[in-house]
């Protein structure tokens, strides 16, 4: 599960794949990677800035259906799941093309270059080239970077440079999902391997696609050639892959756009004056499914034979399965999730009863903290179909359960089926959709860049291990950086230091390392950190040159309803002036309300609820009704 909180240190004016928190610093423009659901915290409330992506991803997002549950603690059970989606950012998504270097202006005169290019990962997965002022960063989001891909990457003329060695790339932002170092199969060869299994079967046989999320596409067209035969899908399912097959509605003889590569096999195309029909279909009598469990499809009656994609086989015959919380493990499969006020309760269930979980009561409140600091969402293991108010919040915390012990134990020895006569109702073949060390550290030879900064960070594990970005990649850097590992040693010296001092530091936190302890994105200096911007002109707010003759109340008392202090001070011209801003003491009634327009007004620039009415009133208290409303 990623934890990058957003922030590119090269170029703090935008945000990429996290968009909560803007209320300290508001992005001049944001960028979204892909629409696995680890990359999304918050874009369901974005309504500025633009947010920029590959088309693929746009047409997808629009049509994604989120499931969020709602607890209800006083009778202890689930509420229904109410369906989201982000169709209202039809307006705030802007596509660019891939490998087309295009210009992005943030505000008058200030403009970076962007450069979308395929991350191998899924449909419209995408990593950014992002350069300006000299600088340049490559995001790379989730990845799989096979030999193949890399070689193509490196030869792309909108990237060549970096990777030739004529330029050097400051930073790249890496995906570190998974740091295991052993050797992965390609996905050719993990393609190879379930065509030869599925071919053992007889002509009758039905077979069950387990595709959860987005990133198996090449995996239904190999299986439907080989089978001659369509896939079964659910509606949801089609109408999103539809959606990345247009054309003019002006002309029935208009040429269609594809937007990924693989969509004029899934849904069709045009060719000629013909509509060709894609592999993906509604009917229900064909010998491959993938559709949603619940949906009433006659397969359920037949024998069937289910295919599951795994990470790897391993040398010693065990094989590495699919774990691990959020990273769109069921973006394809209608199933609700926790969002942060349910997850900070079920913290606060397990703080009050400590014997609630057992030996997995402190591992599972870590992976719940882990999500809540880094402001993600929590997928339960069950099906919207299944999904109903007689649920316990039991079965929440058996699903969490059932997670942490598939984290504890992602090897496995799996049953084969190789050398025995009779065929398994279970077909498993690799496929994995991140990349292991070596495969990371192939990417990172080819364009050696001056430092890497990890997306995905455990820090406690990493420091229990000895995880380093020096020790994983330092020979394949050009200088000796590694801004990360610095940030880690400081969190351990922040953990020995004497318990007042640590509260000190945390009162800072856009200053100190240890607000990052799951977040993984630099620490912006405080010079870098800019004035807050107009919400809808987006330009800074300049600070005044010279402070007045004399000081208003101190921020931090007006926030907290403290009445001010009358401390007086000398002025140039020998009078005595209160530090209050007024001459005399405001009444009860237009401070209350100042304070309320005060709360209101930072409320909505939080945007992390409805818009908040603000009220003017005079500062003197003059008037004893409300002025209209702005």
């Amino acid at each position: 599960m990623s934890t990058f909180n957003g922030i590119i240190h090269e170029f703090p004016d935008i945000r990429i794949d996290f968009f909560r928190g803007f209320q300290s610093q508001p992005p001049l423009a944001c960028f979204l990677s892909h629409i696995h659901s680890d990359h999304l915290a918050g874009l369901d409330r974005l309504r500025s800035p633009f947010v920029y992506c590959s088309a693929a991803t746009r047409e997808i997002l629009l049509r994604l259906e989120k499931y969020p549950c709602r607890l209800n603690y006083a009778k202890g059970i689930f509420e229904d799941p109410r369906m989201q989606t982000y169709k209202h950012l039809a307006k705030v998504l802007k596509p660019i093309p891939l490998d087309t270097p295009t210009e992005v202006e943030l505000e008058p005169g200030k403009s970076i270059q962007v450069t979308l290019l395929d991350a191998n990962h899924c449909a419209g997965a995408v990593m950014f080239l992002i350069e300006g002022n000299g600088r340049a960063v490559l995001y790379t989001g989730d990845i799989r970077s096979e030999p193949w891909w890399v070689n193509s990457i490196a030869r792309n003329p909108s990237i060549i440079e970096y990777s030739s060695g004529l330029k050097t790339l400051d930073r790249i932002y890496l995906d570190t999902s998974m740091l295991d170092d052993f050797p992965l199969q390609t996905k050719a060869e993990g393609l190879h391997e379930l065509l030869e299994k599925i071919a053992r079967y007889p002509k009758d046989t039905c077979f069950f696609m387990q595709a959860w999320t987005y990133g198996y596409e090449e995996v239904w067209v190999a299986l439907s050639k080989a089978l001659n035969s369509k896939i079964h899908v659910d509606k949801y399912k089609m109408g999103v892959y539809k959606s990345l097959a247009t054309k003019p509605k002006d002309s029935r003889f208009a040429a269609q756009t594809h937007l990924i590569k693989e969509a004029p096999y899934l849904v069709g195309f045009t060719c000629g004056n013909n509509q060709r029909e894609g592999c993906l279909t509604l009917y229900e009598n064909v010998r491959i499914h993938s559709c949603e469990k619940g949906t009433s499809c006659a397969v359920g009656t037949k024998p069937i034979v289910w295919i599951k994609p795994i990470v790897a086989h391993l040398k010693d015959g065990r094989d590495m399965v699919e774990v691990g919380i959020g990273g769109g493990g069921d973006d394809l499969a209608q199933k609700p999730s926790l969002e942060a006020e349910d997850i900070v309760s079920l913290i606060d269930l397990i703080e009050r009863n400590d014997q609630l979980l057992g030996e997995l009561g402190t591992e599972v409140k870590r992976i719940l903290q882990k999500a809540r600091v880094t402001s993600r969402d929590i997928e339960i293991d069950m099906d919207v179909s299944e999904f109903t108010e007689k649920e316990s919040i039991t079965e929440i915390f058996k699903s969490v359960v059932k997670k942490v012990n598939a984290i504890h134990n992602p090897v496995k020895k799996l049953e084969k089926n190789n050398q025995s006569s009779t065929l398994s109702n279970r077909i498993i073949f690799p496929y994995a959709r991140h990349s292991s060390l070596p495969e990371l550290r192939h990417l990172v030879k080819t364009f050696k860049p001056k430092d890497i900064w990890p997306c995905t960070v455990d820090p406690a594990d990493w420091i229990q291990k000895g995880i380093t970005m020096r020790g994983l990649f330092g020979d394949l850097c050009t200088e000796n950086i590694f801004e990360h590992d610095r940030m880690i040693d400081q969190i351990q010296e922040l953990q020995r230091e004497p318990q007042g001092e640590v509260e000190e530091r945390e009162s800072q936190p856009e200053t100190q390392p240890a607000a990052a302890l799951f977040s993984s994105s630099p620490i912006i200096p405080p010079a870098e950190v800019p004035q807050p911007r107009e919400p809808t002109m987006g330009k800074a707010i300049q600070p005044s040159v010279s402070p007045p003759p004399h000081s208003k109340r101190d921020y931090d008392s007006f926030q907290n309803g403290q009445e001010p202090s009358i401390k007086s001070t000398s002025s140039s011209e020998g009078e005595f002036l209160s530090e209050d801003s007024q001459a005399s003491a405001l009444s009860d009634h237009a401070y209350d309300t100042r304070l309320r327009a005060f709360r209101a007004a930072q409320a909505n620039m939080e945007g992390d609820g409805p818009w908040n009415t603000i009220n003017l009133i005079s500062t003197t208290d003059n008037h004893s009704t409300l002025d209209p409303e702005l």
